[in-house]
């Protein structure tokens, strides 16, 4: 399976405001975290990261890329989904860019509150470089964004 962070959004779900702001916010944290050596890309870790109006996109860089990390505007469950909800994860496997994963998941939630959910299959503990990034970005520490418990 692999390291693996998810987060749901009920079906349907679109804030332009909200995911206006996280774009915003997601381009500070890709900033910060090219200031202290990580790498960050496209979604196939070649190019820039990807922002639109409809979504953003990245990954860690070259040999640091593992699996894109994508936030779309609206929420749309999958096909074969059996709940009302959007469900999304990325496999980072620990690689650097993991701390900008878990710093935008970490963002999310607080400019979402209610309408995401975050899960990871890590603890908070093993999230502190994610943590630290976030404090580097908003000059305050980072609250925890789960709302149950690590999936396993």
């Amino acid at each position: 399976m692999g390291y693996t962070h998810y987060w749901e959004r009920p079906d349907g779900h679109e804030d332009r405001d909200a995911f206006r702001r996280l774009g915003t916010d997601a381009k500070k944290i890709i900033a910060a975290a090219r200031e202290i050596g990580i790498a960050i890309g496209d979604a196939y870790g070649e190019d820039e990261p990807v922002f639109s109006e409809q979504h953003f996109a990245l990954n860690g860089a070259g040999e640091h890329a593992y699996e894109t990390f994508w936030w779309d505007s609206k929420a749309t469950k999958a096909a074969w989904a059996t709940t009302d909800t959007a469900f999304a994860f990325t496999k980072t496997a620990r690689l650097p860019y993991d701390a900008v994963v878990t710093a935008i998941l970490i963002r999310a939630k607080e400019i979402y509150g209610d309408a995401v959910e975050v899960m990871s299959d890590g603890l908070w503990e093993e999230w502190q470089a994610g943590r630290d990034l976030y404090a580097r970005v908003f000059g305050r520490e980072a609250s925890e964004p789960f709302s149950r418990e690590p999936a396993q």
